[in-house]
């Protein structure tokens, strides 16, 4: 693949639960790995970008709309007129960095010896606006995308900081996120609507798994209240590992007529809402 290739895609916590200060919705970076692999990486940026390394120096000035091989060695990675073990794309306000051919908001951390992984530092509402159209899409009812919404929110905020470099995957082995590739109307208006909305039990956010479809019946977690086996609305087989909320469960809830807040209280029993300050 030629560097410049990725340009063809161009077109393409609580309000007072602690009893203490808390981060907004909007305030909160989620560290989401895009790629951890020992070949060259395609990046870019969208306008004018810095290129620093893990004290903030400046190495480089990225310039806009082109395609740059972010390649691992024994130095660490080289990109552009640099090599470092860490190096962060920082874009000005506004402006996206691609990696492989998918467009991101927020920073892109290169890091490794003989490797490259790729991190992206993005807003947390952003990430759940991508992860709603990539989990579901446009073609579940709207309940159902809040219901999604919140779920992810809170996914992602229980695992935040349960690694040291990032906080989830970009896969199902966490959630699907890809960016800014799929963020239909429909899943940033569900985003819009449950805006900072989490999940919590016992002051604490829940671990808030879901699958495709449990098929009759949710599988439960010994130990963990709410993750119990409940019986599954999916008009499916089981698909996934069937714990907590069911995604076509939630559709066929949502085309009763159950509010996502009905949802929730069903695949997540004993579990309430809260909302992070603004």
């Amino acid at each position: 693949m030629k560097a410049r290739r990725w340009l063809a895609f161009l077109g393409s916590l609580l309000l007072g639960l602690w009893g203490g200060e808390v981060e907004g919705a909007w305030a909160v970076t989620v560290r989401v790995q895009l790629a951890d692999t020992t070949t060259p990486l395609v990046v870019g940026v969208s306008l004018p970008a810095r290129l620093t390394n893990g004290r903030g120096e400046v190495l480089a000035d990225l310039p806009p709309l082109r395609g740059f091989w972010a390649r691992p060695s024994r130095r660490g990675v080289q990109l552009h007129e640099a090599v470092s073990p860490v190096l962060f794309i920082e874009p000005p306000e506004g402006g996206l960095v691609a990696v492989n051919g998918r467009w991101y908001s927020g920073k892109v951390l290169l890091m490794g010896y003989n490797r490259v992984q790729a991190i992206n530092y993005v807003h947390l509402e952003d990430y759940v606006a991508s992860v709603v159209e990539a989990e579901m899409g446009a073609r579940f009812l709207p309940e159902a995308l809040k219901a999604q919404a919140v779920a992810a929110r809170t996914y992602v905020l229980y695992h935040r900081n349960s690694r040291r470099w990032f906080d989830v995957f970009s896969d199902t082995r966490s959630q699907v996120y890809r960016g800014l590739s799929q963020r239909s109307a429909a899943a940033l208006e569900a985003t819009r609507a449950t805006r900072g909305v989490v999940l919590v039990y016992g002051g604490k956010f829940v671990n808030a798994m879901y699958s495709a479809s449990a098929g009759s019946r949710t599988v439960g977690v010994d130990g963990i209240p709410y993750l119990q086996s409940l019986p599954d609305f999916s008009p499916y087989p089981k698909f996934g590992h069937g714990i907590g909320m069911s995604q076509w469960g939630a559709q066929e809830l949502a085309r009763r007529g159950w509010s996502y807040r009905q949802i929730l209280a069903y695949y997540y029993p004993g579990v309430r809402l809260a909302r992070l300050p603004d």
